[in-house]
């Protein structure tokens, strides 16, 4: 047996062990049991059966959901081969994806009605459009013809969010996934630019047909399963990323600072109030669950709306008194009626192009999917990570088919194409979770994940208000938003992709006092101190390498060089470090558990392949005792062992680690 199947084994026999001696019995007449917490949205579906039912089935429904389990570890496999991935069979991997989510497709529409959806749809919609107008200025400017019109601003960059977002948050198979137009596809669609520019071919046929040629590449990756490639993406290259695309969003909004600058002194000094004021309110709202003050509906109601309540409060501090609206603050550059920036028709004539340019579009063509293999991938891996907990299921290989049918629309007309969004995706996983704070043996406070609300709505209405917004009203009023908040919402966002990424965990570790060192991850204990500043070093060389990159003329390439990432851990990391030391250090992003996570409960729902725990287990967190008469339920208070902290079920959470 491997490790990988030994661990599973595992986990199974833990769970098993952690129910009651009535649910392990499949004749049992009492439903499967949630937490007492907080109900899975799924227990209200529509055409649900009823608990004696539930029962009835419990068993052949459990083993079919882990025959589901062990498809889905198979497919991410770190020791795969491109030759087990072609003996799969042409879209098997889209089968076996569509097979895991169907049966959730009508939860996704109906368990919507909590007030943390309703909650991401304006975070994910401020979130999402703010990047999305303020990446249209570079684009504006990058893509300024002889005569100084520009081929794609505003209209364009919103309409490619407002359709990509609909067609996926419908379509595709993992709804938590935030589709946009990133830095990176910016910096992409520039230098495409430069390049037709600099061999006198029309860019926008140029444009569309380098989208067609990465949507065709696109469908083929997908219809051979070769998605299974993410499962060499462990947290090296993931974090990596996310620290990359964090500094893009931090250079981006300090850069939007320093140039208000350049007007005059009383619009600058207001801007760079409007900007740190937006990132400080939008922080510290979005901790409002600390506070003491208010109920904790309230606190958490706070939270939810942090960004979004920051993002209108100084959108409209500059028109509060007559000397504000006096001063000439820079606001968005949007036009004020449905159109494209060049006032060319929608459509993009493929046939102004050579067939030279068509051909030569296949280069720029495969370093675009090159970008949205890893880009998409790592955003949708990000945002149902191991540590979520959930519960319905990936769709690895058919969301990049669906991902290819959005490149192709966008490329028919002449728009940025889009992928997964980092970190708008993880943040909207994030902004739907449930979690609970309790005390560990070292009195530390430490924060466990409940629940995560996996359906639809959020994503779609976000789509739809961005889609809103090109409405000619609506043009009027982005119009009046000061840029400077879009520079401290770049801030907030940025500041926020580093908790939770060990990469940048280990950074921090670099500049802290040695005797002060701590961390929950056992890179600590199995790592020497000068093998892991070495490890952490050589991440942060790559990590600076590319950013640089992306300012110089070869930014183009700067894809192949985020995928070269996934080969090196692969190939080149083993020599240097041993498996144990890559296992604490490196873990895989797949596992149901991390292998430094192992024997303790990180915070998640402790679950098999996301088959939750049964009641009693969930119950003996809580410290409450469940007996069931009927369908009702009666909890009551069990005494707590003096070392209640320190346990969760039967499982020991070990101190801080330190060094």
């Amino acid at each position: 047996m491997s490790n990988e199947d030994s661990r599973d084994h595992n986990s199974k026999d833990a769970e098993n062990d952690a129910r009651s001696p009535e649910q392990k019995s499949p004749e049992v007449k009492s439903p499967d049991a949630k937490s007492p917490v907080e109900k899975s949205p799924d227990e209200k579906s529509p055409g649900e059966k009823s608990p004696g039912e539930k029962s009835q089935t419990s068993h052949s429904e459990d083993t079919r959901d882990e025959d589901d389990s062990r498809d889905h570890d198979e497919d991410f496999n770190f020791d795969v081969t491109i030759g087990d991935i072609c003996s799969k069979g042409f879209g098997i991997g889209m089968w076996h994806d569509l097979k895991r989510r169907a049966p959730h497709y009508l939860s996704d529409w109906t368990d919507i009605f909590y007030g943390k959806v309703l909650a991401a749809i304006f975070y994910m919609f401020f979130t999402s459009i703010a990047p999305a107008i303020t990446f249209s200025v570079l684009l504006e400017s990058g893509t300024e013809d002889d005569n100084g019109t520009p081929a794609i601003g505003t209209v364009e960059v919103l309409l490619s969010t407002a359709i990509s977002g609909g067609i996926f948050s419908i379509f595709g198979g993992q709804p938590l996934c935030i589709l946009g137009v990133t830095g990176p596809v910016s910096i992409f669609t520039v230098a495409v630019f430069n390049i037709s520019k600099a061999i006198g071919i029309n860019f926008l046929p140029f444009y569309a047909w380098t989208q067609i040629w990465a949507a065709i590449m696109h469908v083929l990756l997908a219809s051979f399963n070769m998605c299974q490639l993410i499962a060499w993406v462990t947290r090296y290259s993931c974090e990596t990323f996310g620290v990359l695309i964090a500094l893009i969003y931090l250079y981006t909004g300090l850069d939007g600072i320093q140039m208000q600058f350049d007007r005059e002194l009383d619009a600058a000094l207001l801007s760079l109030w409007l900007s740190l004021g937006t990132f400080f309110l939008a922080n510290r709202l979005s901790r409002a669950t600390d506070w003491v003050v208010f109920t904790p509906m309230i606190r958490e109601l706070i939270s939810d709306y942090g960004a979004t309540i920051s993002i209108i409060f100084f959108s409209f501090v500059p028109y509060m008194s007559p000397e504000a609206r006096n001063t000439d603050v820079e606001t968005l550059d949007v036009p004020t009626s449905f159109q494209t920036t060049s006032d060319r028709g929608w459509f993009v004539n493929l046939g102004d192009i050579s067939a030279g340019g068509v051909f030569a579009a296949i280069i720029p063509g495969f370093i675009l999917t090159v970008l949205f293999f890893f880009d998409h991938n790592v955003s949708s891996l990000l945002c149902q990570s191991a540590d979520l907990g959930l519960k319905k299921g990936s769709a690895y290989h058919w969301d990049f088919f669906v991902v290819g049918i959005t490149v192709l629309i966008t490329g028919l007309l002449g728009i940025p194409p889009t992928n997964g969004l980092i970190p708008q995706a993880p943040l909207h996983s994030k902004a739907l979770t449930v979690t609970e704070k309790y005390t560990d043996s070292s009195g530390q406070t430490r924060e466990r994940i409940l629940h995560v609300y996996e359906q639809r709505a959020s994503n779609f209405f976000q789509a739809l208000l961005i889609g809103v917004m090109l409405s000619a009203p609506f043009l009027t009023v982005i119009s009046y938003i000061p840029r400077s908040t879009l520079d401290g919402l770049f801030l907030y966002m940025g500041v926020e992709s580093f908790p939770g990424n060990q990469f940048a965990e280990r950074l921090s570790l670099l500049v802290t006092q040695s005797e002060l060192r701590k961390s929950d991850h056992a890179f600590l204990e199995k790592l020497t101190w000068p093998r892991l500043r070495n490890f952490t070093l050589f991440q942060a060389l790559c990590c600076v390498i590319i950013f640089a990159i992306t300012f110089t003329e070869a930014a183009m390439i700067f894809p192949l060089l985020i995928a070269s990432l996934v080969i090196l851990r692969k190939l080149a990391f083993p020599r240097f470090f041993t498996q144990e030391e890559l296992n604490s250090v490196d873990t895989s992003l797949h596992a149901c558990a991390d292998e430094d996570d192992e024997g303790e409960d990180d915070g998640m729902e402790s679950s098999y392949h996301g088959k939750p725990k049964s009641a009693q287990a969930k119950a003996d967190i809580q410290g409450v005792d469940i007996k069931r008469n009927g369908d009702s339920i009666e909890m009551k208070s069990l005494p707590q062992p003096a070392n209640r902290a320190s346990s969760i079920g039967a499982i020991q959470i070990p101190p801080q680690r330190t060094v």
